[in-house]
């Protein structure tokens, strides 16, 4: 024996004919309320709405490991730019491809100025180099110092 289609129940007056309105806000509200109560899907008009735990306990589980895969992915960002903020980072020092000098600059003073930063760099390398030979000095008297110390105490 074929099932029989249960009878539409009657919609209230303001749900019968939405197309009657010439709101259209209010006319597309009815629509979805109609559709609603034709669902069953336990709507109620004195119910509170759901809350976020209780519309997260109705979705797939698919669903919400993608949703927490994607709010870890976000914290997990925002997380790696503050660390990166906090470990000293910072941008490489700033190059400078011209200056600006006066308007008589002849060739020759170029050329003293490039002699004179040249004369800069190289006493500033040199410097280095002295710095680094007297702390090769040091540590090679404090080794011998020691291998001194191990000799006669053996």
């Amino acid at each position: 024996m074929p099932l029989k289609k249960p009878k539409a129940r009657p919609l209230p007056m303001p749900f019968k004919e939405p197309e009657w309105t010439g709101d259209e806000n209010q006319r597309l509200r009815m629509i979805r309320l109609r559709r609603e109560m034709a669902n069953g899907e336990g709507y109620s008009w004195s119910d509170p709405p759901p809350g976020l735990w209780q519309r997260l306990r109705r979705w797939p589980r698919h669903r919400l490991v993608f949703a927490i895969m994607a709010a870890g992915m976000g914290m997990g960002l925002v997380g790696m730019f503050v660390v990166a903020s906090n470990t000293g980072f910072r941008p490489p020092p700033q190059i400078i491809y011209f200056e600006n000098w006066r308007a008589g600059r002849t060739a020759e003073d170029a050329k003293a100025d490039q002699e004179e930063a040249m004369d800069r760099l190289r006493a500033e390398v040199e410097a280095n180099r002295a710095a680094v030979a007297a702390a090769e000095a040091r540590a090679r008297a404090l080794e011998a110092e020691r291998a001194a110390a191990a000799r006669a105490s053996s």
